[in-house]
């Protein structure tokens, strides 16, 4: 009797052990054969390979090809990467996959508390980091609040804000790369290249300036100066160039004419009228704070106190810094400066001289 139940329980064990056995054997083949080995990563601009990889496969099963292909398979799978619209996973083979991004396209970034704030063409915050991007120019000239990713740029304006995301978008449907892009205190768009500034003024017929300035462009690339273009309107079929720190010369450059024909107008006179130019060097801060010929002025009561004790500077931008040992100054000392407007020696902003 003892020996028919012994039978019975032998009997009735053997397909629990090969049930137990397939899936021993299938949970190796998934995670031994299934394991990602090789990745290719295509569609990407701003992020590299090593990058997206990372965020991508970021989760304890993201080196399982099966899992993988079938994560990003899902419609909201990219919505945890807010620099992406879209993900695609193909597997090549077991232990090979593709991963092909859609990125979202950031237009600039804001410095804020030493971190570049990334947007996109609707304005929306895709990164804050220390890491720059190649090819994203930075904003500068506009305050604004506490940066939340997936959220958009936080300015108080709202006006203000639709004109900062329509200029940033056809800034960059233009394919024109300037090095700055600034707002004065009267809201002006101002592009700084590398070796002259454009002064767009407001929002109107900005893609017909933005137009023109890219076939202007070659003409005034290797000039020093300001090309005017805040006043331009849907007649205008001349723009003034004005060479050098004071506009000591005028180029009249013709929106009709090649560049070996344009009119050059050589008065003398600086962009105020007066014909000066400047002299001497700058030799650092007098009694009243002014640092030479940079427009910077030392002002005590740029420096505060927040509500925990601890001092900040806060600079004509609404730029935030606790750390005020490390200055942004010139191998000479002096504040940096490049007549248009100078770099903050606290916060590293470029201001434009009023």
């Amino acid at each position: 009797m003892q020996l028919q139940m012994r039978k019975k329980k032998n009997f009735l064990k053997l397909p629990f052990l090969v049930f137990v056995g397939v899936l021993v054997a299938g949970l190796a083949i998934i995670f031994g054969l299934f394991h990602v080995r090789q990745v290719d990563v295509i569609g990407n601009e701003f992020y590299s390979a090593e990058e997206i990889q990372k965020m991508v496969m970021s989760d304890s099963l993201g080196e399982n090809s099966i899992y993988l292909t079938w994560k990003y398979s899902q419609p909201d799978a990219a919505e945890n990467l807010p620099f992406l619209s879209g993900v695609e996973v193909s597997m090549v083979n077991p232990y090979h996959v593709q991963i092909k991004v859609y990125e979202k396209i950031i237009v600039g970034y804001f410095m804020y508390s030493g971190s570049m704030v990334y947007f996109d063409k609707d304005g929306i915050v895709v990164e804050i980091s220390q890491e720059q991007r190649e090819g994203i120019p930075p904003y500068s000239g506009i305050s604004i609040g506490q940066p939340v990713v997936s959220q958009a740029i936080p300015v108080a304006d709202e006006a203000f804000l639709r004109d900062i995301i329509e200029a940033a978008a056809l800034i960059r449907q233009s394919g024109l790369e300037p090095l700055e892009v600034h707002y004065d205190d009267k809201q002006q768009l101002i592009l700084y290249f590398r070796n002259n500034r454009v002064i767009l003024g407001d929002n109107s017929y900005l893609e017909e300036k933005l137009s023109n300035l890219k076939a202007l462009f070659s003409q005034m690339e290797e000039l020093s100066g300001t090309l005017h273009m805040e006043n331009y309107d849907s007649s205008t079929t001349r723009i003034s160039f004005k060479v050098g720190e004071k506009g000591e010369e005028e180029l009249l450059l013709d929106l009709n004419k090649p560049a070996g024909e344009q009119e050059t107008d050589t008065g003398g006179e600086g962009e105020n009228g007066e014909g000066e130019t400047e002299s001497g060097e700058s030799t650092g801060p007098d009694e009243d704070g002014k640092w030479g010929d940079s427009g910077y002025v030392e002002d005590p009561s740029r420096i505060t106190t927040d509500a925990d004790g601890n001092q900040m500077y806060t600079d004509e931008q609404g730029n935030v810094t606790y750390d005020m040992s490390m200055q942004y100054l010139g191998d000479d000392g002096q504040v940096i400066s490049d007549g248009y407007g100078h770099i903050d020696p606290y916060t590293g902003a470029y201001i434009l001289n009023q």
